[in-house]
């Protein structure tokens, strides 16, 4: 079998291969749960387990078989410890939702499939040469950065492309994502992969400033906090690169001042465009304060429940009883609910293990993207419910690993074989 490694010559096979696996990525970010549902009982009660599983997973499946039984593939030290923790993350939420099954709740918890152990088919991504994977990422970022762009527009003509149902006192735009509170999360970890990406200066500044305004006109306002200290580090960062230390220092020092001086206008004009509307009541608000409220029901749940997990529709019967919350607004107290403290610290235990692997020796705008992810991700539900987002994060941070000098240098031995 030929090998299908960036040191090798691209068949037509390989290619197409590559050509739908990045389409499968894309479908997989853009399909999302609001848009299936128009068609399928993706997220809806009743229907087939069939319909539950995203319709791309079907997709990586063929492309997977295909690339296993026409490719040798070898992968060096980095990638093959990102291939072992991806199997043993996705073999542990296996066993949850086993464990789900055996105790009869395995409906409540059946986004753990469509949503972490589908995060196995990135494993596929090393049958293709480093250039292409990292080609893979520039297209992940240009479709946040569109998103970012339709929001922008969809903020300024007060309209929504995507279907978006929930009532709300301030207009806040979708753009390509479910929710407002995704676009927000999509365009602060925008800011750092695109730092980390092989784009020129000047496209970077501005797909950096269109995610920066996309998060604003967002309304999320942690993650609009998020993304705006990840844009000043990445230009108090990027400055004066190559230059000494001292006249980096002070090219640093101007811009800092630069922001100090103009940051100001800018935000002048954005809050006279309504763009701050959601801060209006500044960071603890009604909706703010309901996130802290609900750790309180950890005071509703038994011993046993809190060790290996409880009746997540009866908890929320109590939460809207009790406390008057239509949700339960935090991943981690929904973790806990349905799978007890056990099962969520095996869960964020081996998603933090897995994480970890995939950073080794990333460049540290990666780095900044990831932890501003789970920054903004851990203070609402998102991370519990049948989400593209980690999806997202995690296809980001492998395909953009590489450093632009170590695609040069793979590019360059793909041209000389």
């Amino acid at each position: 079998m030929p090998a299908a490694r960036p040191d090798h010559p691209a068949t037509p096979l390989l290619t197409a291969l590559f050509l739908a696996y990045g389409a499968l990525l894309l479908m997989r970010i853009g399909l999302n749960g609001r848009l299936l549902d128009l068609a399928i009982n993706y997220t809806a009660d009743g229907g087939s387990i069939v319909e539950k599983i995203h319709p791309t997973f079907w997709g990586f499946l063929a492309v997977g078989g295909m690339a296993l039984v026409s490719f040798r593939i070898t992968l060096d030290a980095w990638e093959l410890r990102v291939v072992r923790a991806l199997l043993a993350f996705c073999g542990a939420v296996c066993g949850l939702l086993a464990f789900a099954v055996v105790t009869g709740r395995s409906a409540s918890v059946g986004y753990l499939l469509d949503s972490y152990v589908a995060l196995i088919v990135f494993a596929l991504v090393f049958v293709f040469p480093v250039p292409w994977r990292r080609a893979l990422g520039h297209a992940l970022l240009g479709y946040m950065v569109a998103g970012a762009l339709l929001a922008i527009v969809e903020f300024a003509l007060r309209f929504r492309v995507m279907p978006f149902t929930e009532g709300e006192a301030v207009f806040r735009p979708t753009g390509l994502t479910p929710h407002p509170l995704e676009l927000g999360l999509w365009c602060a970890v925008g800011i750092g992969f695109t730092a980390a990406g092989d784009w020129s200066r000047g496209t970077k500044l501005a797909a950096g400033g269109l995610l920066l305004l996309g998060c604003v006109v967002s309304g999320a306002r942690l993650a609009t906090l998020v993304a705006g200290a990840c844009t000043v580090l990445v230009l108090v960062q990027g400055i004066g690169a190559g230059l000494s230390p001292q006249r980096r220092r002070e090219r640093q020092i101007l811009v800092v001042l630069g922001v100090l001086l103009v940051g100001p206008v800018l935000l002048g004009g954005l809050a006279a465009a309504g763009a701050f509307g959601r801060f209006a009541g500044g960071m603890a608000d009604d909706n703010a304060m309901a996130r802290v409220r609900v750790y309180e029901v950890f005071g509703l749940l038994s011993w046993h429940d809190l060790l290996v997990g409880g009746d997540i529709n009866a908890v929320v019967k109590l939460v809207r009883e009790r406390y008057d919350l239509p949700y339960i607004e935090s991943a981690l107290v929904i973790f806990v609910v349905q799978l007890g403290i056990l099962g969520t610290v095996l869960l964020l235990g081996m998603l933090a293990r897995l994480v970890r692997i995939v950073l080794i020796g990333a460049a540290w705008p990666v780095t900044m993207a990831v932890v501003a992810f789970f920054v903004v991700a851990l203070s609402n539900n998102g991370l519990a419910t049948k989400s593209s987002s980690v999806f997202l994060l995690l296809g980001l941070a492998i395909t953009l690993h590489a450093s632009p000098a170590t695609v040069r240098s793979a590019a360059a031995g793909a041209r000389r074989c």
